[in-house]
C-alpha cells in the first residue's frame, strides 16, 4: 500500500469523524486485540463477531489499508 497525500487525508478524516461520533473501543475483556471492532459493533448496533469479519474481509482486499486504519483508531479512540 502506498500512502499518498488523497490516502492521508481520508485517513485523517475517518479517525476525526470516528472520534467525534462517540464511538470507543471495548475495555470490558471483550475486546480481541485493541477493542476497536468490539466498540464499533456497539455503536452500531452489531454483533462484534460480523464487524470482526468484515475488518479481515476488507483488510484482505484492501492490500492491508484497513490494518493501518485499526491501528491508527486503536491510538485515537478513548476506552471504556
Amino acid at each position: 500500500m502506498t500512502l499518498t497525500i488523497g490516502t492521508v487525508i481520508i485517513l485523517a478524516v475517518i479517525l476525526i469523524l470516528a472520534n467525534k461520533s462517540g464511538i470507543r473501543r471495548g475495555a470490558h475483556g471483550n475486546e480481541v486485540f485493541g477493542g476497536v471492532c468490539f466498540g464499533i459493533a456497539r455503536h452500531f448496533g452489531l454483533t462484534p463477531a460480523l464487524v470482526r469479519v468484515l475488518t479481515v474481509l476488507f483488510a484482505l482486499v484492501s492490500g492491508g489499508g484497513v490494518v493501518l486504519l485499526y491501528i491508527l483508531l486503536c491510538l485515537v479512540l478513548n476506552k471504556d
